[in-house]
């Protein structure tokens, strides 16, 4: 269970506690009222009638809903529904804020285009508008070189060993829900990968939890081998001698 999970169901927990205090309260002032707070909706008019009896149970009700709104807003939302889906019920819960990697770089199409083009993946550079300006060399420094053609490049399957040995290269993900994200490596965690993409005038990093990935591929050279790094050896170190400095 992540962090997120858990706070999915003490938000929930917080929730049932506070109406049960008021429906208790509701009970305490009047049997009619006990009957009347078991509607949720028409609880309400007690609270507001009655605040001074029922305003510990609203309050904790209101915590358990900022903490619920807290969890599905960080990503607990996907949790739900992959439960609800293993009952039949398929749902989609919409949240009224965009998150941020739920939206769709508006440059990412240019980026993939140019780097078809050119066979490689573009570079991510820190813009510093306050950076001092550099001359430019002499154009006689210059010399024109043929540049060699380059090899040809694909995206190739990713094995989970050798992400370690990624970290900076161009990543494509494939996400449990089909959307594809794509940007270069920047760190690897044992739960999380972090990616971070081309925007413009600078460049933005998500984190992609690797539960929710259904597939991970690289921009490599096609062909390329798998970078696993190889099974630790214990080499034999040849004979030294057993003086190493000598006193002249």
């Amino acid at each position: 269970m992540t962090v997120l999970d858990g706070a999915l169901l003490a938000g929930a927990a917080l929730v049932l506690l506070g109406y049960l205090l008021v429906v208790l309260a509701g009970f305490r002032r009047e049997f009619i009222w006990g009957v009347i707070n078991l509607v949720p909706v028409v609880s309400l008019a007690f609270v507001l009638l009655h605040w001074h009896r029922a305003r510990t149970g609203f309050l904790v009700s209101v915590m358990g809903l900022l903490v619920l709104g807290g969890a599905l807003h960080g990503g607990a939302d996907r949790t739900v529904e992959q439960t609800l889906e293993r009952f039949g019920v398929g749902v989609d819960i919409q949240m009224p804020v965009t998150r941020p990697w739920d939206v769709e770089l508006p440059n990412q199409a240019l980026v993939r285009r140019i780097e078809e083009e050119t066979g490689q993946p573009l570079e991510i550079v820190e813009y510093d508008p306050f950076a001092p300006v550099q001359p430019l060399p002499p154009a006689s420094s210059f010399r024109l070189e043929a540049d060699p053609a380059p090899a040809p490049r694909a995206y190739r399957m990713v094995l989970p060993a050798e992400l370690p040995q990624l970290e900076g290269a161009r990543m494509r993900l494939v996400l449990g829900d089909g959307v594809v994200r794509e940007g270069n490596l920047i760190a690897v965690t044992p739960t999380s990968l972090y990616l971070q993409q081309v925007i413009l005038g600078g460049h933005v990093a998500f984190e992609y939890r690797r539960r929710d990935i259904r597939r991970m591929e690289v921009w490599d050279r096609m062909g390329a081998a798998p970078r696993v790094p190889p099974s630790a050896e214990v080499q034999s170190l040849p004979d030294e001698p057993d003086v190493i400095f000598e006193a002249d």
